[in-house]
Parts: C-alpha cells; structure tokens; sequence
C-alpha cells in the first residue's frame, strides 16, 4: 500500500540567510562598479519640509569618456615632448653659439695678446707671437719668440711653424689642449760666458696643453754676433741638431716629465771632433735635466782622411737646475778613440797613445766624465778618467831610457830598443782642466813586448813637467855586469824609480848619476865594452842569456 505523498513546503528567499547574504553582496558588487564607472555631480537641495539632501545624479560611464580620457593623456605627453625638443633645440643652439663664439674669439687681438701675456707668466720672458689663428679646430701661428732675462742660461726660444689640432671639448671651455702639436723649427739659443743652469722658476703653467710635440729640426746652440747669424757657425761650447719627438708623461701624478726622442742627430762639442748620434734621450722635468742617454761613433777615418775608422760612445749624465756647467755632469764611454783629441796638445807631449781597435772588455773601455767649456780660457772639455785599453804607446824622450839601453846592452851586435820603446798594452788615469795647459797622468800601468814595465805618474802644467816614474825591467833582459848602484831588485825584476822634472821639450830626470857611473866604468875598463869585436885573436863574445819562452808580468802575455 503506498504512502501517500505530501507537499515539501517551498522556503523564501527573503527569510532564507543564505539568500540574503548572497544579494547582498551582488548589491556590494554593483555599487562600488557603480562608484567606480559613475560621475557623479552633488547639489543640496530643500526637501517641502524644510530638511537639506545632498542629491547626487549618478550617470554610468560610456565608451566616449574612455576614449576622452586617452586623449588628454596623448595630449599631454605630446606637450611633454614639444617642451623637450624645445629645451633641447635651446641647449644645442646655445652650444652651438658658444662654439662659434669660442672659434671666433680665438681669432682676435685679444687672444693673441692673452696667449702672449700668459706664456710671459709661465716662462718669465718676454714672448712675441706673430699669425696666431683658427683654422677650424687647428691652432696655427708662424711664430714664437722667447727673449729671456739676463739671470738664465737661456738667451731666446724661437718656434716657427706651429701648428696643433685642439679638441672640442677644451675648444668649448676655452682651453687649448689637443693630442699633437707640431713645431717645423725650434732654435734655442744659450748665453755665452754664463756658467750656471738656471731659468725663471715662474710657479705657472703653459696655456697651452698637448700629449706630444713634434719638432723635425731642433737646434741648441750659443748665442753669438757673427752674420749672418746661424747656431752652427758659432765657437761655443757646444751645437746640436736632431729631430725630435717628445712627449708628455705624469710623474708620480703631480709634476709633468717632457721625455725628449731625439734621432739624426749631429752634436759639436768645443775641441772634441764632431760626434755623429744614432739615437738619443733627455727627461726633462720641473728641477732640471733629470737622464740624457746619446749613443753614436765618431770617424777617426774622416779626421785624419783615411778610410772610415768608426769609434762607438756613449754618453749619459743629468744637470739639475742652478749646477754650475763647469763640474763633470756628464760621462763619455767608448771604445779606439784618439786621446790627444780629447785631451789636447800638453797631453800629448806626455805620451802619445794609440787606442785599441778591436772590441774590449767594458773594464779596458775608455770612460772619462767631463764638463761643457763654458770658460772663456778652456779649448776643450775639462774631464778626469781611465784612458782604455792602449795598443801602442811612447812616452818622452826622458834619460832614464838611455839607461835602461845602458843595463841590456850585452856581448851582442844588436841592443834592444829600450832608447824609445813602445808600449804595447796597458792603461791609465788621466785628468784634464780643458786648457790644454794642466794634464795629469795617474796610475800609469804601461808594458813593453819585452816586459818592461812603467808605473807612476806624470804632470803637464804649461811647459813643465813632473811626477815620478817606477820602471821594472826582468833580470833576463839585463846584463848582470851593468847594473848601477841606485837600482834595486824586486823578485826578478830590476826597479828604477826616477824623478821627472824640466820641460815637455827637453825632459830630464834623476837616472843621470846612475848613467854617469856604467860609463866611468867602461871607460876605466871595470866594465867590458858593449859590443866586442871578437875575431882572430881576440876573446869570442859572450853568449846571451836565454830568456824564457812564456813569461806573465802582472797579468799580461
């Protein structure tokens, strides 16, 4: 039997919670999309009972207000980028004026009275600048002259030629700065008769700035009044000419080097022959000369017309500013050089000495340090050092030589060459006021082929000459029976010591008693004669004594 069916009864969705809270928020929902896509305009209006509302008319946004909107906004940004391009056409322009202002101004009187005035400041000379102008950004003027005041070693600076590309940056703000300048000539010319290395010490910078400079002629020279008026004809110390490239470089940060690559180089040094450079260096900075480096050879050949002899130097040394040029700042180093043309005519009434010509040991190479003739009585460098290796060397004519042929004459027709011997190696100090009327000789340290050896030394003042003398001559070479008393034994050598006195002309010294003594000897028949006749009859000669194959005297063969 079935049950029967009864009616559920249908629930309201008024009473129903979960109805209600749902609506509720679809309501939410809509009213704040309302609040967010509705203008809205508020007005307060009077109710008939006298209360005040607020009536707002709400309307909901359409298509057409969106677009509006991006609109403006394009509107606006448009303006933005006008008011930017403006700004930025105002700015080029301004620029643009600037730089024409600054390429107009640089071709004026009042620059080049300005670069005049500051140059002044920054080398404390008077300058002089002819056809400074603009070229574009190229900087030319034909010429520039530095007259310096009577307290520097500097007479005049000349630059002629001058040209430089500056940057658009210093050309914006007004400075001339740039990468290379080019000078096609700079002549600096020196004070004759001035003595000490001093120049304007100013405090200032140049006006001008570059990384390099290029001068194809460089000319350094003295001053003189001979016309027409060139460096090189001149008498003074000394005249270079090179081609220069210099550059810029920061030491330490703060203070600018000017390092100086000098190549053609030709350089005449008062009294000395002519000195062709290969290649060359000067640092200069804000104290001076700090290094010069010269390497080149010098053609004895040329000197002397024969065929090309070259002798390699070297020179280096440093000047700070405010040394005196008569001290020895520089030092030459070399090899197979003529000595009397470094030294000079009293050194070579002393000895006269021929240089090695093959390759020696740095130790044998000639290294004297040596001084600018800036003195009005100096023919030639002053300089003091060792003289190198000798190959061939003769001294005076001194007396003590005839005794020396006295003591190895033996029973023999033939006597050895001890009247003018030549000295085949050795070496010694020499020292040299540039006069020509001061030499000295120092540790002389000469040997003959036979191993007679010289030590000592010697001294040319004018006309006269002194110092002492040690002579070794092994006892093989001597005749036993022929030996005065002044001569004293060392091992196997007999040693005579002498006194030099007199003249470079006519020499002399204190040997003459011992000479004296062998020919009172021979004469009264003590001694026998030098060289017997022998033959029928008569006594046969002596037999000479047998010298050594292989003898070493102080380390030479």
């Amino acid at each position: 039997m079935s049950k029967p069916l009864k009616n559920k009864p249908v629930k309201n969705s008024d009473s129903d919670p979960e109805f209600s809270q749902g609506a509720g928020n679809i309501m939410r929902q809509l009213h704040d999309s309302d609040s967010r896509g509705v203008e809205r305009r508020r007005e307060v209006v009077v109710r008939p009972d006298g209360s005040k509302v607020i009536r707002v008319e709400k309307r909901r946004r359409s298509y057409s207000d969106e677009h509006q909107g991006d609109k403006k906004a394009a509107l606006k940004n448009k303006r933005f980028l006008i008011g930017l391009c403006i700004l930025i056409l105002l700015v080029a322009g301004g620029l643009v004026g600037t730089y024409m202002y600054r390429l107009t101004s640089f071709n004026t009187v009042e620059f080049s009275s300005r670069m005049q005035e500051e140059l002044s400041a920054a080398w404390g000379g008077d300058v002089e600048v002819s056809g400074m102008a603009m070229d574009g950004r190229s900087l030319k003027a034909s010429r520039i002259r530095i007259t310096f005041p009577e307290d520097s070693c500097l007479s005049f600076i000349t630059l002629n030629g001058i040209s430089g590309e500056i940057s658009a940056t210093s050309l914006f703000l007004g400075r001339v700065k740039g990468e290379s300048l080019n000078v096609s000539q700079a002549t600096i010319g020196l004070r004759p008769g001035y003595t000490k290395f001093s120049l304007p010490r100013t405090g200032k910078e140049l006006p001008f700035a570059f990384q390099r400079y290029t001068v194809p002629r460089l000319e350094v020279g003295y001053v003189h009044e001979l016309e027409p008026f060139t460096l090189e004809r001149n008498e003074g110390p000394f005249y270079l000419t090179a081609e220069a490239y210099i550059r810029t470089a920061r030491n330490g940060g703060t203070s600018t080097e000017y390092v100086l690559d000098l190549s053609q180089q030709k350089l005449k040094i008062k009294g000395w022959p002519l000195l062709a450079v290969d290649a060359g260096s000067i640092i200069l900075d804000s104290f001076g000369i700090k290094r010069l480096t010269f390497s080149g050879f010098v053609d004895k050949g040329a000197m002397f017309n024969k065929p090309t002899d070259l002798s390699p130097f070297m020179i280096t040394g440093s000047m700070r500013l405010d040394n005196d040029f008569r001290h020895r700042h520089w030092t030459l180093t070399g090899r197979n050089f003529d000595l009397s043309q470094l030294v000079g005519e009293c050194f070579s009434s002393l000895i006269k000495v021929r240089m090695g010509e093959q390759p020696v040991e740095e130790k044998r190479e000639l290294s004297v340090t040596f001084s600018l003739p800036v003195g009005p009585e100096q023919k030639r460098p002053s300089l003091q050092g060792i003289s190198g290796s000798v190959i061939k060397a003769s001294m005076m004519r001194l007396p003590v030589f005839q005794l020396l042929k006295a003591m190895t004459e033996r029973r023999m027709e033939t006597g050895l060459p001890y009247s003018s011997p030549v000295f085949s190696s050795g070496s010694f100090m020499m020292e040299s006021d540039g006069t020509d009327q001061s030499v000295s000789l120092k540790d002389i340290s000469l040997f003959e082929q036979s191993f007679l050896g010289v030590t000592g030394n010697l001294h040319c003042s004018g006309p006269n000459v002194s110092g002492e003398l040690v002579f070794k001559l092994p006892s093989y070479m001597a005749n036993g029976r022929r030996i005065p008393k002044g001569v004293t034994q060392d091992g196997h050598d007999f040693v005579i010591t002498v006194k030099v006195s007199g003249t470079a002309a006519s020499p002399s010294d204190n040997s003459g008693a011992m000479l004296q003594e062998l020919k009172s000897a021979a004469e009264s028949g003590i001694l026998p004669p030098a060289y017997p006749s022998g033959g029928a009859g008569g006594s046969s000669p002596a037999s000479p004594v047998p010298s050594p194959g292989r003898i070493t005297v102080d380390g030479f063969m």
